[in-house]
């Protein structure tokens, strides 16, 4: 598998991860009904807090898929007019 990790701010203290988990952090953090601790997964954390741990959202069915997410949740929604 590939080393990807991608974030962006939600706000001054969260932040929004896609990365794969180390079978620990997938454990940790209850991952439940995602077909097991394999891909890349959809997480949020508290950067300010970080051994508060993460809250899985949800997980990508491929490195182009987490991609595609990435560029969709970062995408600028401001329109001119």
């Amino acid at each position: 598998m590939e080393d990807l990790f991608l974030s962006a701010p939600i706000d001054a203290r969260r932040m929004l991860c896609i990365s794969p988990l180390s079978a620990q952090a997938y454990r940790n953090a209850g991952g439940k009904g995602l077909g097991g601790e394999y891909g890349y997964f959809i997480y949020e954390c508290d950067a300010a807090n970080p051994q508060s741990g993460i809250e899985v959202i949800a997980k990508a069915a491929s490195p182009e898929a987490a991609l595609k997410l990435y560029e969709i949740i970062t995408a600028d929604k401001s329109f001119a007019g």
